[in-house]
């Protein structure tokens, strides 16, 4: 925030948020994304897998810096197995649970920015036919 102490001009989003910080979504630099983009998915704190299509996250669909300026430069709530909450969202505090994503047959209602329903449909369902076996596994390293 250095720029406007500074005298220089922030770009800013349509929600006055300085896109220096705001230009991401939370699920960039995500540590889980790999589990996402195979829709490995948990349902349990704790587990290594992506934490979007039951548990809640709002990663995918909030625009924030919490992956790329880590909490004391170390961690983030995703790193620890903690759903985002989506706390940068204009409509924050959402009036749904937090825990809990709300889908219809297992399929999210809110996707992506971006992302229509029936390309969804069609990528993650083949997408995780395809996961890798150290990914349903959970393990992290070949």
């Amino acid at each position: 925030m250095g720029a406007y102490a500074g005298g220089r001009d922030l770009a800013l989003n349509d929600y006055n948020m300085p896109l220096e910080w705001f230009n991401v979504l939370v699920h960039q630099g995500c540590t889980r994304n790999e589990y996402h983009e195979y829709r490995v998915e948990e349902k349990n704190f704790g587990d290594k897998g992506c934490l979007f299509f039951h548990m809640g996250c709002q990663g995918p669909l909030a625009h924030g810096p919490c992956n790329k300026y880590l909490w004391n430069r170390r961690s983030s709530k995703t790193r620890v197995g903690v759903p985002c909450f989506g706390c940068t969202r204009p409509d924050f505090p959402h009036p749904y649970p937090f825990f809990h994503t709300r889908n219809i047959e297992g399929i999210p209602l809110e996707l992506p920015d971006g992302v229509d329903r029936a390309h969804y449909l069609a990528y993650k369902g083949m997408a995780a036919a395809a996961a890798p076996e150290r990914l349903r596994k959970r393990q992290t390293w070949v």
